[in-house]
């Protein structure tokens, strides 16, 4: 356990020390007895897990180290490394990207499309890089008539998602006749391919897996396009699902 404990941001003595201590309740000597720290750095490595909110001790005397819950000590730690590698994995990104713009060169990590053929080719992303699920808010401005030649070619790159076994979940207007492709999928593929209804003006949005966001700036009239985005951010992506889930647990089934 030690070396998984190190994996998750552990230093080396904390790691023997907590090992222990997940078992069983230690004064400092048996501490440093038993894990082979020397006795003069256990007070520091006692400390330094007190620190992180990892252990605690008793009243008594001598005072005895221990801990309450391992599997929530673990979960603290599992959560403190995806915290940690999320921070890094955001730093890079935006570096990569402002790397990118100096040279003048297109970021995959923000994309923005300004035209209607843009906005075909970055919505497409949506559904041909979606991996595990795409959560697709569609609000009362939405028009699947409109722009049918486009909206047939993402529908076919839906099913191929489908396929690939993506789960979608996809909120749609009150009232609004579905184009036959999308009825067809909810009626075919019903597990994966979700629609409730629910009438909102939230802006027009897809979240895909727990790292990407489309949102796009469109009114009714398709002529009215303000742009899309396509953004690679995981803080922003978990604050857009927890928006789509309230409004799904809000929304009626189809």
């Amino acid at each position: 356990m030690e070396k998984e404990l190190r994996e998750l941001g552990l230093e080396h003595y904390e790691s023997k020390a907590l090992a222990l201590l997940l078992h069983e309740k230690l004064d400092l000597r048996e501490l440093s007895d038993k894990s082979n720290i020397p006795f003069g750095k256990v007070y520091s490595v006692v400390k330094n897990l007190k620190d992180k909110g990892l252990i605690k001790e008793t009243n008594s005397r001598p005072k005895l180290i221990y801990t309450e819950n391992a599997s929530e000590i673990i979960s603290k730690l599992i959560d403190n490394k995806k915290r940690r590698e999320m921070e890094t994995v955001e730093r890079l990104k935006e570096m990569a990207s402002k790397i990118d713009l100096t040279k003048n060169k297109e970021t995959r990590f923000f994309q923005i499309g300004t035209s209607i053929r843009e906005n075909k080719e970055i919505q497409l992303r949506s559904f041909n890089e979606s991996k595990k699920e795409v959560l697709q808010i569609l609000n009362v401005h939405h028009n699947p008539q409109s722009n049918r030649e486009s909206k047939n070619l993402w529908e076919k790159a839906i099913l191929e998602a489908i396929e690939r076994k993506v789960i979608f979940k996809a909120i749609y207007p009150k009232n609004l006749e579905l184009p036959i492709n999308i009825k067809k999928l909810n009626t075919k593929y019903s597990k994966e391919f979700q629609i409730k209804r629910f009438n909102t003006d939230f802006v027009r949005c897809d979240i895909i897996d727990n790292d990407k966001i489309m949102i796009k700036l469109v009114q009714k009239d398709p002529l009215q396009f303000g742009g899309i985005l396509f953004i690679e951010n995981e803080r922003l992506n978990q604050n857009l699902k927890n928006i789509f889930y309230e409004l799904w647990n809000e929304s009626d089934n189809v």
